[in-house]
């Protein structure tokens, strides 16, 4: 603070100590007791009051810290959980390209070369039964009747067909 603030502030206290305007004049000797004890009343509740506002900005700052370190908490969780389903995705990916290159490679691989039946002087396929395949299935795939097929293999029974089984499909 500057020189002439500190000298106007101090001519401004000393100029208004002691003077008092009421609005009433104190008659008794009570009255200026009882006005007395109500400004020490009035100084005690500005006191609590300032004690309170302050329990209370300290609280607020301790609330504030805590919500940064949840939220600092809650950034860190979701990071993993990010970097947690960014590696199932690669390792989907990496699955189903495995699983759609077995398929491409099946699908692509050569058509089985015709044999002949030894019992039979017709021409044909062997055809191994795969996981999943149906009599019906098959005969269809070579443009037969599931009848053809049970009958040139002598198989009585359609559902008694077993996965890696060989079954002869005349042409």
């Amino acid at each position: 603070m500057n020189m002439k603030k500190i000298i106007f502030t101090l001519m401004t206290a000393g100029l208004l100590t002691g003077c008092e305007t009421l609005p009433f004049e104190l008659q008794t000797r009570s009255d200026r007791a009882a006005l007395g004890q109500d400004q020490l009343i009035a100084q005690e509740t500005q006191q609590r009051l300032a004690g309170r506002l302050e329990s209370l900005e300290m609280e607020i700052g301790r609330i504030s810290r805590d919500l940064d370190t949840l939220k600092k908490q809650l950034d860190i969780r979701c990071a993993s959980i990010e970097r947690k389903s960014e590696e199932d995705k690669r390792k989907m990916v990496s699955r189903l390209s495995g699983e759609l290159n077995k398929l491409m490679k099946q699908a692509s691989a050569p058509a089985p070369a015709p044999v002949t039946k030894p019992t039979a002087s017709s021409r044909g396929i062997e055809h191994a039964v795969q996981p999943g395949e149906t009599l019906y299935i098959i005969a269809k795939a070579y443009g037969v009747s599931p009848k053809t097929i049970l009958d040139n293999n002598k198989i009585p029974d359609a559902d008694k067909l077993s996965v890696g089984q060989k079954l002869f499909i005349p042409q």
